[in-house]
């Protein structure tokens, strides 16, 4: 009987098992140079198309400039449709900064830590709704999931549903980083004593306290100014408001608006119908030293008029290309019976004159119409204006250049409508303008969001079931079948 010859000798199981371990050998040594020339130079890549949209080159910048610890805290359901694109946004900021911290809070799930959070930051009765906190240098910024999303409410007077359309946690997100990472001390003041709206009242129509919330959103302290006769504008006002007063100011009043618009101050002059026939004296200081003038009238336009639950509503979504309104392209302000608001002309302007930019208008059919009902002017026709002008010389400001947003309409920030279409979005980004924050205004914009319906009829739907529960399974007991006869074989 022969001896079988073996298969491998000695010496080739040696020179295998040296080719073997050379070869896990340089594979180790590839993983740790990549690794290490990933480390060196870090690069995302986008495959998905649910996040297909990268950082804009503002929150790249922003993230980048953060040298001191950041803590984010996403206080979330995981169950929420929200969830997914808060998570995967919160990791691009995570990955661009390695100064920020994010944790990650079920508070349906884990109580105990959702009330830890909730005492350590205050958060108010509704503490477990979803939110993100950011925390940095004592400061906190509360970032709230029904502001997240953008919705079309164009169809929502013909029955139809509201649609969710875009998703604004970048700019959100931005804004609440600036806010907590921004050392600056930051302060509003309303004035108060002419019937003005008032900023701590929760009435629908006259209430003001959701645009209080919004400056406080921003990291803006609040306080009430009540009688200027008496007292200067604070030194430590950094942006005045003037919210549809309904009275005459004295003059006294309207000489310190004036001595403090002219040392670099910041106004928010909000007009409204009720005054269309009367004088608050506020028209003629903007005309006279701030070359705005305030319509005696109130401003129709037939392509945009709606009848909703406010009465009249003007819905316009004609904006200039304005840093404060050039984000909102795309969508609509609506306004309740404004009063026109424009540039004053003048046959000769100075160097050193106010520079005023129209912002809002009417469509090419808007009417401006006096209160004897003859029509003063006809076309499109601004609604609010942006007022820009350096220090006076001589005149030392720490604040700068003097600044002013007129409006001809105040009930547009009321409690009830300013959460109606892009009022909400004008008044903040109106505010930031003000407060010299342009970071907050350029390039970032609502993700828009794709939906995808797949209709079936009833049989489909049956034809479907059984490809899914008897075809695929099937299909695969029929291969395992085939291979198992054919080894037989």
């Amino acid at each position: 009987m022969m001896d079988q010859t073996r298969s491998f000798s000695s010496e080739r199981r040696r020179s295998i098992g040296l080719n073997v371990g050379l070869s896990i050998a340089a594979v180790l040594a590839l993983v740790v140079m990549v690794n290490y020339l990933a480390n060196r130079h870090f690069r995302r890549i986008q495959l998905t198309e649910s996040a297909r949209y990268p950082l804009s080159p503002l929150t790249t910048h922003l993230l980048g400039s953060i040298t001191n610890r950041l803590k984010v805290i996403v206080f979330f359901d995981p169950r929420s449709p929200l969830f997914s694109s808060v998570k995967r946004l919160v990791n691009e900021y995570e990955a661009k900064s390695r100064h920020i911290k994010v944790e990650y809070v079920d508070h349906v799930v884990y109580r105990n830590r959702a009330e830890q959070v909730r005492e350590q930051y205050k958060l108010a009765a509704d503490g477990d709704g979803d939110r993100v906190i950011f925390e940095a240098n004592g400061k906190t910024k509360v970032v709230y999931a029904k502001d997240l999303s953008e919705y079309d409410y164009s169809k929502l007077f013909q029955g139809e549903e509201v649609k969710r359309t875009g998703f604004k946690g970048e700019q959100l997100f931005t804004s609440a980083v600036y806010g907590v990472i921004d050392p600056r001390p930051v302060k509003a003041y309303f004035l108060q004593g002419q019937r003005e709206h008032d900023p701590a009242s929760e009435m629908d129509q006259h209430g003001y306290s959701q645009f209080a919330q919004i400056l406080h959103e921003n990291n803006v302290l609040i306080d009430r100014l009540g009688s200027l006769p008496f007292e200067d504008v604070p030194a430590d006002c950094h942006l005045l408001i003037i919210a549809g007063p309904v009275t005459r100011l004295a003059p006294v009043e309207l000489e310190k608006i004036d001595k403090y618009l002219s040392q670099g101050g910041r106004l928010l002059a909000l007009f409204n119908w009720r005054t269309a026939h009367d004088r608050t004296g506020l028209e003629k200081l903007l005309a006279d030293n701030w070359g705005v003038t305030v319509g005696h009238n109130f401003v129709t336009d037939n392509a945009q008029n709606t009848q909703s639950e406010f009465q009249v509503a003007l819905l316009t979504d004609q904006f200039s290309d304005h840093p404060i309104v050039k984000p909102l392209r795309g969508s609509r302000l609506a306004l309740i019976v404004p009063r026109s608001i424009s540039q004053r002309s003048t046959t000769q302007q100075s160097a050193d004159a106010a520079k005023v930019a129209e912002l809002v208008f009417t469509g090419p059919r808007g009417l401006a119409v006096r209160s004897d009902k003859r029509v003063e002017r006809e076309g499109q026709i601004p609604l609010a204006v942006a007022v820009e002008k350096g220090t006076i010389p001589g005149i030392s400001t720490d604040r700068g250049a003097t600044r002013i947003v007129v409006v001809g309409e105040s009930g547009f920030l009321a409690n009830k409508v300013i959460e109606y279409e892009a009022n909400r979005d004008f008044a903040r980004n109106a505010v930031n303008w003000l407060l010299n924050r342009e970071i907050l205004l350029e390039g970032i914009g609502p993700h828009a969001i794709k939906e995808y319906k797949l209709i079936l009829s009833e049989a489909e739907m049956k034809t479907l079931r059984r490809v899914l529960l008897g075809g695929f399974p099937g299909a695969t007991l029929l291969c395992g079948f085939l291979v198992w006869l054919r080894r037989r074989r």
